[in-house]
């Protein structure tokens, strides 16, 4: 049996890494910083990612799944990704309230708001501007023909 045509099983390490950063993403969006400082806030943007590789990485090779699975799963969760945004953004074109900051400044880097965030009557139309237009980059992303390594 040749080797190279042997075909591998188990979770790519493509997809192991994609799904490690949507973690991190995650984390970083969603994740407490108030009540813990930045301190914890270090530790379980590095605990958790690490722990979740090292998971996929054991687990995931015993799964059999094939090459052309493992492009599908990366497909789909990138279509779930693109899904996911474009029902946000209806929400927030939907929406009659919507927060803005009341006072920002001009720096080095650009404006910062030094405000505080108010509720203003509207939808967010450039909130859900920008979830199109990420939405639109996953879905392209996912419908895009991948070339085959090796």
């Amino acid at each position: 049996m040749d080797i190279k045509n042997k075909s591998k099983f188990g979770l790519s390490n493509e997809n192991r890494n994609f799904i490690v950063t949507i973690v991190v993403i995650a984390l970083l969006l969603f994740g407490p910083v108030e009540p813990y400082g930045i301190f914890i806030r270090f530790a379980y943007l590095i605990i958790i990612p690490v722990v979740t590789w090292f998971c996929l990485r054991h687990f995931g090779s015993r799964w059999k799944i094939s090459e052309f699975s493992n492009n599908r799963l990366m497909r789909i969760i990138t279509i779930c990704i693109a899904c996911v945004l474009l029902v946000g953004a209806y929400g927030s074109l939907t929406s009659k309230y919507h927060s803005e900051c009341d006072e920002y400044a001009n720096s080095i880097d650009g404006r910062e708001c030094v405000g505080d965030y108010i509720i203003v009557k509207g939808p967010d139309k450039v909130g859900a501007l920008f979830q199109i237009i990420i939405a639109g980059i996953a879905i392209y992303y996912a419908v895009s023909k991948k070339t085959n390594k090796g």
